[in-house]
């Protein structure tokens, strides 16, 4: 009854709040839907992340209006020159015919059946040589808009971009091979090669803010070339982010499946990539019993500098080697605070439906140890 309720509830909501807004351009990806706030003690696994469901501000996560790099500023040149088109097809297909339905209705006292008539070569002539012109119209500035960002500038950073299930990991082959997950780190105004793939199914890597958009697919490396946005303010400490968000229907927590992409100064950049790698300061107690309670975490995550680091293969959960600088946890769920970490590590499906971090069973003195270690030595100044 409560369940029936509450889904009577959000219907309600969506059609009341949020059916005038969807024209509006800010209904742009289901996949990145969550609850209002007010829904939240329902939906605790969105816990302290503040995203709304209808956002139309210009500042909103996946507002793709806003140009804010070549390519997007691109796209939606595209974008218009369809959409009046398309206004032109409207009225251009609408007018006559409203006239046609008017001029030719059945009156009354008409007898004789209106007049039959078979084919006009003038007509079909025209209305196949004018979509074809309207779609050459689009056409070229597409092929214009794709050849011209086929082009990788040589001085482009590389950047492995690569899906998981539900998480996304990024790789610097480039600067000392530094480890991220859920958080993509670059320097402003820079060209960035990213080579985008999947470990497991297919997702698809976007950042509605820098325009362009690619699959990452199993068995096989897709290729995109986006430039970083300047710096809005100058003078910011820590970088300026930017939503991403998987775009491709890929499992229960496709939705969940978020990051942040994070432009610095080009000098503070280069102190990310130098401190990246560094290995966890280890002070207090807590953080050394947390530093050995992490040994059974180690088969599945990597924390530079660690022992962690020497076991072989593929580790199949998310780099933590910076994880103390990192705003969120569960790939952008929920704020990276004691509590939620708390509540992960008891329990992660309920958070994430579906991911693969099994419940270790932790006792909460050594919950609050790994999350004393893994917070707070892994926590670096650049």
């Amino acid at each position: 009854m409560v369940k029936n309720h509450w889904c009577r509830s959000v219907s309600a909501k969506l059609f009341r709040e949020g059916f005038g807004k969807i024209m509006s351009g800010s209904f742009l990806s289901l996949s990145s839907l969550s609850l209002a706030q007010e829904t939240q003690e329902q939906l605790p696994a969105f816990g302290d992340t503040k995203w709304k469901l209808f956002d139309v501000s210009w500042d909103a996560p996946m507002n793709t209006v806003t140009g804010l790099t070549e390519w997007s500023r691109d796209i939606n040149n595209v974008y218009s020159i369809t959409t009046w088109i398309c206004v032109f097809v409207f009225f251009a297909v609408s007018i006559p015919l409203v006239y046609t339905l008017y001029r030719f209705r059945h009156k009354a006292g008409d007898q004789a059946p209106p007049k039959q008539f078979h084919g006009n070569s003038t007509l079909e002539i025209i209305w196949t040589v004018v979509p074809v012109v309207l779609l050459l119209f689009i056409a070229v500035p597409t092929w214009r808009i794709l050849f011209k960002h086929a082009q990788v500038p040589p001085s482009a950073m590389k950047i492995e971009a690569i899906g998981h299930q539900w998480w996304w990991e990024f790789r610097y082959p480039d600067n000392g091979n530094v480890v991220t997950a859920n958080e993509l780190h670059v320097p402003e105004n820079t060209p960035v090669h990213f080579t985008v793939y999947s470990e497991d199914v297919i997702h698809s890597f976007w950042i509605p803010a820098w325009g362009g958009k690619k699959d990452a697919l199993p068995g096989h490396k897709n290729e995109i070339t986006l430039t970083s946005p300047p710096l809005k303010n100058a003078n910011v400490k820590g970088g300026e982010m930017y939503q991403g968000q998987c775009v491709e229907l890929c499992g229960a927590s496709h939705a969940l499946m978020r990051f942040n992409a994070v432009v610095h100064s080009k000098g503070e950049f280069d102190s990310w990539v130098k401190t990246a790698n560094s290995p966890p300061t280890v002070e207090t107690a807590s953080q050394k019993a947390g530093e050995e309670v992490f040994a059974r975490c180690q088969a599945c995550h990597t924390i530079a500098g660690t022992p962690s680091e020497q076991l072989p293969g593929n580790k199949i959960g998310p780099n933590l080697s910076n994880f103390g600088n990192r705003k969120y946890l569960g790939a952008g769920t929920r704020m990276n605070t004691p509590e939620n970490l708390a509540q992960w590590l008891k329990n992660p499906a309920g958070i994430k439906p579906g991911n693969l971090m099994p419940n270790l069973g932790l006792t909460d003195e050594e919950i609050a140890h790994v999350s004393s270690y893994i917070r707070q030595s892994t926590t670096k100044t650049y």
